[in-house]
């Protein structure tokens, strides 16, 4: 699809044909998410140029300056948001095409990060607040209508960049809003760093389960019997390494006896786009496989 895309940038390819490699792709994409047995289907958010764009779009708001996304040698257009935060339009974009099989996953920015990327005049907090309440809440009850039973919010900038005691309270409040009645389980996952010294205050967020990077984090500093679930992050989405069955399976085990989340779900510590498709590709295959091993020595 890239390939397609730059095609049509240069005048040597129609709409036809990036819509054609789309198709072809997310049809690759979805048949090793099958073959590798996720309880949990994502379209790959393969049409999304980054985490902000969709949502920006649904708030008719064309991002313009390139920031460097965090220590990656990859690029998002910093979300432009001056006075006051218009409610979303039109959250379609944020719906998986109906080929994506049951249940879905949908990605989106925590609250958090959305409003720290921002290029803004308010209050990060405020502006924190009202982005969860104008536009990732539509966007999340148009996911869940569209069939999403797990809702992904990413935070890369709390595990990079950390977080002043008193964003937590403001951040509280942000989560509410997008947990209260909500009929999908909500995660909030962070990445891109330690979240070992945060962990008593992330397990008082209200959310259904809390993400962490087991890259960059210990597992002793989770400490045990969690009231939440444990979004695992147990394969490295920032090496071409592919990790060992077994020792995935065993850090599974470890973590389903010594913390003892309410529900354990194994993923990669973030996303997979940062790896050659062919490597990303084993890399899903391998965590479907330690999964399903793990569920035989497990029950969580």
């Amino acid at each position: 699809m890239v390939a397609a895309t730059r095609g049509i940038d240069r005048g040597r390819v129609g709409a036809d044909a990036v819509d054609q490699a789309f198709a072809e792709d997310q049809a690759a994409f979805l048949r090793v998410q099958q073959k590798a047995g996720m309880d949990f289907f994502s379209d790959g958010l393969l049409k999304w140029q980054d985490i902000f764009r969709p949502l920006m779009g649904a708030l008719g708001a064309k991002p313009h300056t390139l920031v460097r996304w965090f220590d990656t040698n990859t690029f998002f257009r910093e979300p432009e948001l001056v006075g006051k935060v218009p409610s979303v339009k039109n959250p379609e974009g944020v719906v998986a095409a109906a080929s994506v099989p049951r249940p879905r996953v949908a990605t989106l920015p925590s609250p958090y990060m959305f409003s720290r990327a921002a290029h803004t005049d308010q209050d990060r907090n405020r502006l924190m607040v009202d982005l969860a309440a104008h536009v990732l809440r539509p966007a999340i009850d148009a996911a869940v209508a569209g069939g999403a039973e797990l809702i992904h919010l990413e935070d890369p900038w709390l595990g990079y960049f950390g977080i002043k005691g008193s964003d937590w309270a403001p951040l509280g409040e942000a989560l509410q809003m997008l947990h209260r009645d909500l009929k999908a389980t909500l995660a909030f996952h962070v990445y891109f760093g330690d979240a070992g010294p945060h962990i008593a205050q992330l397990l008082r967020l209200p959310v259904d389960a809390i993400g962490v990077d087991l890259i960059e984090t210990d597992v002793d500093e989770l400490g045990s019997g969690w009231d939440k679930g444990l979004v695992a992050g147990i394969i490295n989405g920032r090496s071409s390494i592919l990790e060992s069955l077994d020792n995935t399976v065993e850090v599974a085990r470890h973590l389903a006896d010594t913390v003892r989340p309410r529900n354990l779900y194994l993923t990669s510590n973030c996303e997979l786009g940062y790896l050659p498709t062919g490597v990303a590709e084993q890399k899903v295959l391998r965590l479907g496989e330690a999964a399903h091993k793990a569920k035989e020595l497990v029950s969580v």
